[in-house]
């Protein structure tokens, strides 16, 4: 048969396909001798015991640590999670901040502004005063000279009742006369100069009061809108010291938050490791117990009466896939070689030997698996796991066989996720790998 192909991975776990291929071994003890007579059959059954509830306890560790392992991330991306919306409120918290500082700026200079409106107000009251005692004192001027142009228009309008003729004949001289006439003409410029000292009287005095009148509305105005951008300014700046108490105070839950996952998270790291530890322990004594195991296997394949095996296989088992090789494999340490192939694919006997195995040593233990061991010479052994039991192995306890003899057909007995054997070599007591003695 020629050579399977090769994929990386594998399609079980390295606990399930050691408890197989132990599993089988622990039959070919049961298979060699009846369990009354033969007290390697005690010890080899004490041995698989042990291995059971080694595997067993593997497997719950393992559980446990990857559960741990689930909550550790779970509590690491609520502590991511919390980090950035920490990032998110301080960013926000820092804006708000920036915003309030700036307003309180504003707010001081509006202050500074009012305080500048107040001197204003203060120097436009004194120049109110100042206007209106001016237009006081032109009202004053403005009656004297209303009174005295009265007086010039009383004299003038009775001189106006006089012709010359009257005036020159009721004169003394001409020199009186001529008295009168100028006095007549120097009255009539004074009233020219008295109307007109009164309408610029009138005219100063009522620029003065719009000017009063308008700088009370500007300053009146200007106060009223600054002290409104004083309060919508001070609104302003209590909203976002609001905004930043509230974003100190969410950061501060978040950090309580944070603080929580990551106590959860440094329990759950811890926790597993712990399970790794208790895993890698388990381990260490499964290893022991199935060397234990295989060296017992490897004595009762050497009072088969077979003489040492030093060749090679003469045929792969089957035509399949490889989906796991011998060595380390999920932090554990695999022992064997699957080898997938479709359910009831024949299996065939690499080489020739002796059946010493057949049959199904854990089913007390509720593990199914069914098996081969074929005693290839006393120092030489192949197992085959994971065979179907509906059909069965095709052989028995004691039968010689040549190589290619269907011994049975690909199953999925056991402790396994796909149809495939779990095909071993072991040589002195040890397992070895497989690939070397294959063609």
């Amino acid at each position: 048969m020629g050579a399977p192909r090769t994929v990386r991975g594998g399609g079980v776990g390295r606990w399930r396909t050691l408890a197989v291929a132990l599993a089988a071994l622990a039959l070919f003890v049961v298979q060699v001798a009846p369990a009354s007579a033969d007290p390697d059959e005690d010890r080899l059954a004490e041995l698989a015991r042990q291995k059971q509830e080694l595997e067993r306890a593997v497997q719950v560790s393992r559980q446990n640590a990857e559960r741990y392992r689930q909550e550790a991330s779970r509590f690491q991306a609520a502590v991511s999670a919390a980090n950035a919306r920490i990032n998110t409120l301080a960013a926000q918290q820092a804006a708000a901040q920036s915003e309030a500082d700036s307003l309180r700026i504003e707010i001081e200079i509006a202050q500074e502004q009012l305080s500048l409106v107040a001197f204003q107000l203060t120097e436009t009251a004194a120049l109110i005063g100042s206007l209106k005692a001016e237009a006081s004192a032109n009202e004053r001027q403005l009656a004297r000279r209303q009174d005295l142009y009265a007086v010039h228009l009383r004299t003038t309008y009775r001189q106006a009742q006089i012709s010359p003729l009257e005036m020159l004949l009721s004169s003394g001289s001409i020199t009186q006369f001529t008295d009168r006439v100028q006095a007549m003409v120097l009255i009539n410029r004074q009233d020219q100069q008295l109307v007109s000292e009164i309408r610029s009287l009138r005219a100063s005095t009522a620029e003065k009061e719009a000017t009063v009148a308008q700088k009370q509305q500007e300053i009146e105005g200007l106060e009223d809108q600054i002290e409104r951008q004083k309060a919508s300014l001070a609104t302003k700046k209590a909203d976002y010291e609001r905004i930043v108490a509230e974003m100190k105070a969410n950061i501060t839950t978040q950090a309580g938050v944070r603080y929580e996952a990551q106590v959860n998270k440094n329990a759950a790291v811890g926790a597993q490791h712990q399970a790794n530890s208790e895993a890698a322990k388990l381990n260490r004594d499964l290893e022991r117990t199935e060397a234990a195991y295989a060296q017992l296997a490897a004595e009762l394949a050497a009072r088969s009466g077979l003489g040492a095996f030093n060749g090679r296989m003469a045929i792969w088992p089957v035509n399949g896939t490889v989906t796991s090789r011998f060595g380390p494999r999920w932090g554990g340490f695999h022992n064997g070689l699957d080898v997938a192939a479709p359910m009831y694919t024949p299996l065939r006997a690499a080489a020739a030997g002796q059946v010493v195995t057949v049959g199904k040593p854990y089913l007390a233990y509720g593990d199914t698996a069914t098996v081969v061991i074929i005693a290839h010479g006393s120092n030489f052994s192949t197992l085959y796991g994971h065979m179907s039991d509906r059909p069965g192995p095709t052989v028995r306890v004691g039968q010689t066989v040549t190589a290619g003899t269907v011994i049975g057909y690909i199953g999925m007995t056991g402790w396994t996720t796909g149809p495939h054997v779990h095909f071993m070599t072991i040589v002195n007591g040890r397992a070895v790998d497989p690939m070397p003695y294959l063609p």
